[in-house]
Formats: structure tokens, sequence, C-alpha cells
């Protein structure tokens, strides 16, 4: 059945509104956590975006490789940001869903829609990855301290994940990588012209 613009949607309940958890931890936290968690929510969809932005743009003598290993690093980070909506959910809240907010409120920087030198993607997902390893590290604390073990090992579960991203981007931005290599050999080359 369509609906008319007459019909009035019901609304059960309303984004910030914290309801009962089944799990008895108390409002006063599960309003902060929750609060937290759609934080992160918005940066890992920032996060998401920006892989999958780098894995299509992707380009140079490694570019395959890279290529591959960025859809792999957006797949696990969309698999975390839809574990945390159900942890949201779980503790009583609204997972942010609304896209217009994700930039907003993301503590990873929306790097924009252009394209960047393939040294520079990297450098933006390495950084991105390493704001989310300290924001989650300050959650896990956050979570021990109000015996939410479950949400506590959700995030350490993730921060495994986000610390091996972390590595192999760290491994693709080393000197010895063969897009630097040859940047720096067809520079000495024409420089020596």
């Amino acid at each position: 059945m369509q609906k008319t613009g007459t019909e009035k949607q019901t609304i059960k309940q309303k984004f910030g509104h914290v309801e009962e958890n089944p799990i008895r931890l108390s409002e006063g936290y599960t309003k902060q956590i929750i609060e937290q968690l759609n934080t992160d929510l918005a940066s890992l969809f920032i996060t998401l975006f920006q892989l999958k932005k780098h894995h299509w743009l992707v380009e140079g003598p490694d570019w395959k490789h890279i290529h591959t290993s960025l859809d792999e690093y957006a797949k696990t980070i969309q698999g975390h940001a839809d574990e945390l909506a159900e942890r949201v959910n779980l503790l009583g809240g609204i997972p942010l869903s609304n896209p217009s907010r994700f930039a907003e409120l993301s503590y990873v920087e929306y790097e924009g829609e252009d394209k960047m030198d393939l040294r520079m993607m990297l450098q933006n997902d390495l950084e991105a990855q390493q704001i989310t390893i300290e924001q989650f590290r300050e959650r896990i604390q956050f979570t021990k301290k109000n015996n939410d073990f479950g949400t506590e090992d959700v995030l350490k579960d993730m921060i495994e994940d986000h610390e091996e991203i972390a590595h192999e981007i760290d491994h693709y931005l080393k000197n010895a990588s063969l897009e630097h290599t040859i940047e720096s050999v067809n520079h000495n080359i024409t420089k020596s012209r």
C-alpha cells in the first residue's frame, strides 16, 4: 500500500533517546556510550567511503595488489560499522544512519572528492586507522570502567583489525616500495639530464 502525504508516520523511538536495555547497564552510562559509538560509526563510514574511493582510483606499478587490499579493508570497516550499529541498538539507542551527519560527527576528517597520488591516499588511510585506534583505546577504557564487557570485547576485536590494516598500509608507504623507487629513479634521471 502506497502512503499518501497526509498519513502520519508512527515514531517508536526518537534518535538520541535511550530506551532501557536488556543487559541492565545504567541509563546515564548508555547515553554516553551510545553517543560515543555513534561518533565511531560516523568515523567508520567516512573511512569506508575514503577506502572505496582509493580502491577505485589507485594507480601505479603496485596498483593491483593495493586495489585488492583497499577493497578488503573497506569490507572489514563495513563489518565493523554493522557490528557497532547492532551494539548501539542492544544498548537501547538508535544507530546513526543519516549520511549528511557522518562528516559532521566523524573524528576522521573527510579528505574530499579530489584524486591524490597513491602515497597521499595511503597516508590519509593510515592516519584514519591511527585516529580510530586511539579513539577505540579511549572507548575501551570507558567501557571497562563501567563494566560493559560486551562493548569492550567488540571494540577489542575491532582494534586488532585496525592495527593490522595500519600495519599493512605502513608497509606500503615504506621508502622501498616499488612506486616510490620508480618515482625516485625517474626524478634522478630527469635531474641528471
